[in-house]
């Protein structure tokens, strides 16, 4: 069994974690922007979803066409975490050439057409250090807000667990392993569960992998979590300690309702994605996980706020 101890420090010391520390500057320029993945504008009756992802410029420099993608799945991951469907998405992309750029915009395209957003237009510069950055807006008649989340809630994780690693580094992608139907329809299980209240509060899973996701979201919800290492769902060739930092191409945490919890699931497990209960929220306002029958506090968010974004 792997020690919880090791496990914890694994995902405090995170490198996506120990970034999200540097949103204390939007939290104190910016006092009014909430953390949330995207922000919401209420029109028609309706809420606009308004997202935006910059891609680690390493990154953009070392694999362009995989750089390209992940501005693509990053950004949508955004909306659908908001409760909303895509409605299109643009770009603004600086190479040092046109090689480069023209890897940068083919993975984009892809992964676009793979999910079944539109690329709508964007920018391009040439011929200085490369950049890329991907804008989405989504609309979602349900929206689901991480600061809902309460104490008493169930923690629902749901994954597509088909895919495989990049290489050594943290992502898992599931682009090239599920098939291109379902890749398209999965973000709309995410509407599903809000407009039948099945779930109230989520967040995807991105670079501070499903630990440090799971404890931004609690920083805006002002509570604290339990996550149960024995029933989160994991593709069967990756380690509990690769895992919990890992950043999928599907992954997201919600928080519902105990006698809603399993009906949530279900949604996605329709869909042949993984989902499971494993955990629930309470008032500590402690990020801990389980494993066995031992609990290890990995943050104390009273002590040490992880972005100061909650207000």
């Amino acid at each position: 069994m792997p020690d919880l101890a090791e496990l914890t420090t694994a995902v405090r010391e995170a490198p996506g974690v120990r970034a999200k520390r540097d949103l204390a500057l939007v939290a104190r320029a910016l006092p009014q922007v909430d953390g949330d993945d995207a922000a919401l504008v209420e029109h028609a009756g309706e809420y606009l979803v308004l997202g935006g992802e910059a891609i680690v410029p390493a990154f953009v420099a070392a694999n362009p066409a995989a750089a390209g993608a992940a501005a693509v799945v990053t950004s949508l991951a955004d909306v659908h975490a908001m409760g909303g469907r895509p409605l299109g998405l643009v770009d603004t992309l600086v190479s040092p050439d046109r090689e480069h750029a023209e890897q940068t915009l083919e993975g984009l395209a892809r992964a676009a057409d793979l999910l079944g957003v539109r690329v709508a237009g964007g920018h391009l510069t040439l011929g200085a250090a490369p950049a890329l950055s991907a804008f989405c807006v989504g609309v979602a008649p349900v929206p689901l807000r991480a600061a809902a989340a309460r104490p008493g809630d169930a923690l629902v994780a749901a994954f597509c667990l088909e895919g495989e690693y990049l290489a050594d580094g943290p992502f898992f992608s599931s682009l090239g392993a599920r098939d291109p139907g379902r890749l398209r329809t999965d973000g709309e299980v995410l509407v599903e569960v809000a407009e039948r209240h099945l779930a109230h509060a989520a967040r995807d899973v991105s670079m501070p992998g499903v630990g440090g996701s799971l404890l931004q979201l609690i920083e805006l919800a002002g509570c604290g979590a339990t996550l149960d290492l024995d029933a989160l769902p994991r593709p069967p060739e990756a380690t509990l300690e690769r895992w919990l930092v890992t950043f999928p191409s599907f992954g997201f945490v919600l928080a519902a309702r105990p006698e809603r919890a399993e009906q949530a699931c279900e949604a996605f497990r329709a869909r042949g994605l993984a989902a499971a209960v494993c955990g629930d929220f309470d008032a500590t306002r402690r990020l801990a996980l389980s494993l066995g029958t031992a609990t290890a506090t990995v943050w104390d968010l009273a002590r040490e706020p992880l972005t100061g974004l909650a207000g």
